[in-house]
């Protein structure tokens, strides 16, 4: 019987159990002994969600590493750069940090590409401070109310039940609302559009909808999402209302526009962006030769098929492509058919510069931040409403937009281009 009910007992209650018998044995005589107590209990609870916390942000756990890389293996042809390979890498050197219970000894755990930042100690932070901060924080990284319900009560010794969280992430909706009607730029110079399904109730029923997202890169070199979009449909409707708003929010040019072949995009942008350049994205290209690739075949194939849009010009390509069909034509015929179909779309990336042509085919801005909002909704089911979507996908990009702090790779270079090719189009939004 006493079995049954200490199974029953709360993590608080054991706290308190484990104290008291502690007190009677002479182990706790003072205030300070009861610091001392606390703060052995604070130490490794803090470890451990630092661990959970790198666990979550590689998407597997430590006893799973194998099938990660198994993994990585098999995608190793459409996977972003920032997701190939990160494994653990053991832990930094102790620090000490400052706690209502006193100082605590903590090792942060680091990633191979050095991409974690923690949430619970962040980088630097040597004092533990601001609850409502860092629940907002954790369920922008994916956290169930639950577990923050848990964990935060025991960290910082506050009475903050779920229901209390969710209003505190309700009071994120007024922020969402002002940053999806935000002024933007006058113009961008690259724009990438893609979507993620998430599964959404609707009444009594669930279906997935897309959630569509527009990255920018802004005159001065600067990425920023310049929003977010959730509809069940693909109609030219739907595309011209976005386009439309991004023009009420204050775009005036767009330069280019990188999308997947969404149905109806091509047709709204040239209504309402008549002078944007449309291309289609080659991540997305490289996808469907994948997807036809037999598994024995995939790293030769998609290698091969690499060297034809990599080129740097199209007599370069087209030789490749020449080279891939002899090679391929009889064993592969429908992956040779997409790859001739597919050299339309990536002919007019030849003509430009090759810095420029790495900004429009390289996709990697918007194939790592779909990465990163797909980890906050993944495992989560049915999300009760749109709006409960938006939370917690602006979340995690507010997080994501605080590190794009320098502009992209080679933007001198670009910038001098993009003067030669625009001229005055491009030179009115700018500052020389």
């Amino acid at each position: 019987m006493k079995k049954k009910k200490d199974e029953k007992l709360s993590v608080n209650d054991l706290i308190i159990e484990e104290a008291v018998k502690q007190f009677k044995e002479g182990k706790i005589k003072n205030s300070l002994d009861v610091e001392d107590y606390l703060d052995s209990l604070l130490q490794p609870l803090m470890q451990k969600l630092l661990d959970v916390e790198l666990e979550n942000h590689l998407d597997y756990s430590k006893y799973e590493h194998n099938k990660k890389c198994k993994a990585d293996k098999t995608d190793i042809a459409v996977k972003s750069t920032e997701d190939k390979r990160n494994f653990r890498n053991g832990h930094c050197k102790s620090k000490t940090v400052k706690t209502k219970y006193g100082n605590i000894k903590i090792k942060t755990p680091r990633d191979r590409n050095a991409t974690f930042s923690p949430i619970i100690i962040e980088k630097g932070q040597t004092k533990l401070t601001g609850f409502e901060d860092k629940c907002i924080a954790l369920y922008a990284k994916g956290i169930s109310l639950r577990d923050i319900e848990r964990t935060l009560n025991e960290i910082y010794g506050v009475k903050i039940n779920k229901d209390d969280i969710s209003r505190l992430i309700a009071s994120v909706s007024e922020e969402v609302d002002a940053w999806k009607s935000r002024k933007l730029s006058p113009m961008y110079v690259f724009t990438y559009a893609d979507c993620l399904y998430i599964p959404i109730k609707d009444d009594i029923t669930t279906s997935k909808k897309a959630v569509y997202i527009i990255i920018g890169v802004n005159t001065e070199g600067y990425k920023e999402i310049l929003g977010l979009w959730i509809d069940d449909t693909e109609s030219g409707s739907f595309w011209s209302n976005v386009f439309e708003d991004l023009k009420e929010r204050g775009v005036e040019d767009i330069l280019y526009m990188c999308s997947d072949g969404i149905a109806g995009f091509k047709g709204s942008l040239e209504r309402v962006f008549p002078r944007t350049q449309s291309q289609r994205c080659v991540v997305h290209l490289v996808r469907t030769i994948y997807s036809l690739c037999p598994k024995k075949d995939v790293k030769e194939i998609i290698a091969d098929y690499k060297r034809i849009y990599t080129s740097s010009s199209l007599d370069e390509a087209n030789f490749h492509l020449d080279v891939f069909k002899k090679k391929y034509g009889t064993s592969q015929r429908k992956i040779v058919k997409k790859a001739e179909e597919f050299m339309q779309y990536l002919e007019p990336l030849f003509e430009l510069p090759a810095e420029i042509r790495v900004c429009i085919y390289t996709t990697n801005s918007i194939e790592s931040v779909n990465s990163a909002l797909r980890k906050v909704t993944r495992g989560k089911g049915a999300f009760p409403s749109e709006s409960a979507v938006y939370k917690i996908l602006f979340l995690r990009i507010r997080e994501l937009s605080e590190k794009w702090n320098k502009p992209i790779k080679n933007w001198k270079t670009i910038r001098e281009q993009l003067i030669s090719l625009f001229g005055d189009r491009f030179l009115k939004y700018i500052k020389l």
